[in-house]
C-alpha cells in the first residue's frame, strides 16, 4: 500500500530537520526549501545546477531522489573556520613566545638582551620597536628597531622621557594604559623615524623586572591594537623584563665579584734593585681566575733593607680557598709593616689561624727576605711552614735544594721551623713553588705526576735563561704534561741575581752581545745609579 504525504507535511519535516535542505527539480529549479536552508541562505537562487555548492564555509552536495528530483544538503562550517583559525592564531603566538623565550635565555648579556627584546617585538608584534632602560645619572638608554634597518642605540636625558605619553608610568611601574587611550600624534618626533609611515597605533608596557621595572618596550604600527595583540605583548614584554633583570643582577655579581677578587689575584710585582723577580700562577678554575694557592712580594720598608716574599698552598680550591687566602696574605703583610722576620711570620699566622672562630683548614707557606749583598749576590733569609723545599739553580747547571722545612701552619698550637739562608752568584736562580706543579697528573698514562724528579730535571735546563723565561718554561712543561687539563692549583715564584756583564772592547774587555747580558749591565747601572 501506497501512502502519499501531502504537502504540507513533507514541509515540515523537512523544516524540524536541523539540516539545511533544498529539493530542485531535474532541470535544477528550486521546488521548496526547509527552514534552516532558508536562515543558512537567505538569498537562496532560483535555480542550483552542479553537483557539489561551495560558499563562504558553506558546504553541500546532492543526492538523487528520483527521475524528476534531487535534493541538495547544505553545512555551515563558520564554526569551525573560526576555531580553526583561532587555533592558528594561538600556535603562531605559542611558536613566538616560545622562540622569545629560547632566545632571550641564551645570553645574560644586558645589550644583546634588549636587541633581541627589539628585533622580536617589531618582528611579531608592531613595526617597530623601542626599549627604554630607566635612568643612571638621569641618563636613560635606549634602542630601536625597524625592520630592514640596523638596531640603534642611544641615550637621553630623562626629562625627555616625559614626551612620551605612558612612558613615564611605564619605567615608574604602573599597569599598562591601554593603546586606545595613547595619542599616537602626541610621540615626538625623536621617537620613531619619520619615513615610517602614519602610525595607527602607539603601546607603552612596562619590562617587569625585580622588584621593579627594567625597562619599559613601546610598539607602534600602522593599524590600531587590538585587545588580543595588548595581551601577547604584556606577556612577551614579561619574559624580556625577566631576561633583561636577570643580565642587570649577572652583571651587579660580576662586578661585586672583580671588586673581591682584586685583592685576591696575583700581585704586580715592584720593581727591585739587584735581583730580579718573576711570577706565576695558574688556577685549577679558569673561570674563577682565583684559588688556594698564592705568592706575594713586600717592598722595603727602608731604603736598602730585605724585600719581604711568601708564596703558600691554602688546603683545598676554589672560592673558600681564596677567601682564607686573602686573610693570610693580609696578615703576612701586617707583620712585614711591623719588621717581622720569615719566622716569626710563619708563628704568628699559625696563632691567627688557630684562633680562628670557622673550622680551620691548614696552610703550608715559605716565607723569606731577599738582600742584595756585594758583587751582584743575592741572600735569601727563607723559611718554610709544611711547604716543598725552594730549589736552587747554580751556575754549572746543579740544582740544590733549601734546607728549610717546618710544621704545617694553622693544625698544632707550636709551630717548629727550621730556617735557611742561600746565597745567589750572579745569574743563579731560587725557586718557590706549590704543590701543585709537582703533583700535576697527566703524561702518557694521564695519571702519572711530574714529580719532583721532573722539576729538577727542567729546571737545570733552564741554566742561564731569564727569570721570565725559566719560569714560563716550567709553566709550558706541566701544561703539556697534563694537556691544559691542571687539577689544582700553581703557584711559582723566582728570585735571580742578575748575570755579570762582560766588559765591552770600549771598556778594555770582551765583547758580547747577549740580549741577556745587555739586560743585567743596564740593570746593574741602573741599581749603582740608585745607590
Amino acid at each position: 500500500m501506497t501512502v502519499v504525504i501531502a504537502p504540507g507535511l513533507l514541509q515540515a519535516v523537512l523544516d524540524a530537520s536541523t539540516e539545511a535542505t533544498v529539493v530542485c527539480s531535474a532541470s535544477g529549479e528550486v521546488l521548496f526549501t526547509n527552514e534552516t536552508a532558508r536562515a543558512l541562505l537567505p538569498d537562496l537562487p532560483p535555480v542550483l545546477t552542479g553537483a557539489s555548492f561551495h560558499g563562504e564555509h558553506i558546504q553541500g552536495f546532492r543526492r538523487r531522489l528520483d527521475d524528476d528530483h534531487y535534493a541538495w544538503f547544505l553545512r555551515d562550517h563558520t564554526d569551525e573556520a573560526e576555531r580553526t583559525a583561532a587555533l592558528e592564531v594561538e600556535r603562531s603566538r605559542s611558536a613566538f613566545l616560545a622562540e622569545a623565550g629560547r632566545r632571550l635565555s641564551a645570553s645574560l648579556h644586558i645589550r644583546r638582551c634588549v636587541r633581541t627584546t627589539v628585533e622580536l617585538a617589531a618582528g611579531h608584534l608592531a613595526d617597530a620597536a623601542m626599549v627604554i632602560l630607566p635612568s643612571v645619572r638621569r641618563q636613560s638608554a635606549w634602542t630601536r628597531f625597524v625592520p630592514g634597518r640596523p638596531v640603534e642605540e642611544g641615550t637621553l636625558h630623562e626629562r625627555m622621557l616625559e614626551e612620551v605619553p605612558g612612558l613615564t608610568e611605564a619605567l615608574g611601574g604602573f599597569p599598562p594604559i591601554p593603546s586606545r587611550w595613547l595619542d599616537p600624534a602626541q610621540a615626538p618626533e625623536w621617537l620613531f623615524p619619520a619615513d615610517l609611515g602614519p602610525v595607527g597605533g602607539l603601546l607603552v608596557t612596562p619590562l617587569p623586572g625585580n622588584a621593579e621595572p627594567a625597562g619599559a618596550l613601546i610598539l607602534v604600527r600602522r593599524t590600531p591594537f587590538t585587545t588580543d595583540d595588548e595581551a601577547l605583548a604584556r606577556v612577551f614584554a614579561a619574559r624580556a623584563g625577566a631576561a633583561i633583570a636577570a643580565a642587570v643582577l649577572y652583571r651587579e655579581q660580576v662586578d661585586t665579584t672583580e671588586v673581591l677578587q682584586a685583592d685576591l689575584l696575583p700581585p704586580v710585582l715592584p720593581d727591585t734593585e739587584g735581583f730580579e723577580l718573576t711570577g706565576s700562577y695558574q688556577a685549577a678554575r679558569d673561570t674563577l681566575r682565583i684559588g688556594g694557592d698564592f705568592f706575594d712580594v713586600f717592598e722595603p720598608l727602608t731604603d736598602g733593607g730585605p724585600t719581604a716574599l711568601a708564596l703558600g698552598d691554602v688546603c683545598g680550591t676554589g672560592p673558600e680557598a681564596a677567601v682564607l687566602t686573602g686573610k693570610v696574605r693580609q696578615t703576612l703583610r701586617a707583620l712585614h709593616l711591623v719588621g717581622t722576620d720569615p719566622v716569626d711570620m710563619l708563628r704568628v699566622l699559625n696563632t691567627a689561624l688557630m684562633s680562628g672562630g670557622r673550622a680551620r683548614r691548614f696552610v703550608t707557606v715559605v716565607t723569606g727576605a731577599v738582600t742584595r749583598i756585594d758583587h751582584g749576590r743575592v741572600r735569601l733569609d727563607l723559611a718554610a711552614g709544611g711547604h716543598p723545599a725552594p730549589l736552587v739553580l747554580r751556575g754549572d747547571g746543579t740544582v740544590e735544594e733549601v734546607p728549610t722545612s717546618g710544621t704545617l701552619i694553622g693544625v698544632l698550637r707550636d709551630v717548629r721551623v727550621q730556617p735557611a739562608t742561600v746565597e745567589l752568584a750572579a745569574g743563579e736562580l731560587c725557586l718557590l713553588y706549590s704543590d701543585g706543579l709537582t703533583e700535576a697528573r697527566g703524561g702518557p698514562s694521564g695519571g702519572e705526576q711530574f714529580g719532583e724528579h721532573r722539576l729538577r730535571r727542567a729546571l737545570a735546563e733552564c741554566s742561564g735563561m731569564p727569570g721570565t723565561v725559566a719560569v714560563e718554561r716550567l709553566r709550558q712543561l706541566v701544561s703539556d704534561w697534563t694537556h691544559g687539563g691542571a687539577r689544582d692549583d700553581i703557584a711559582m715564584l723566582a728570585v735571580r741575581a742578575p748575570a755579570r756583564p762582560h766588559l765591552s772592547l770600549r771598556d778594555g774587555g770582551a765583547s758580547d752581545t747577549s740580549p741577556y747580558l745587555i739586560s743585567a749591565r743596564q740593570n746593574d747601572r741602573r741599581s749603582r745609579n740608585r745607590s
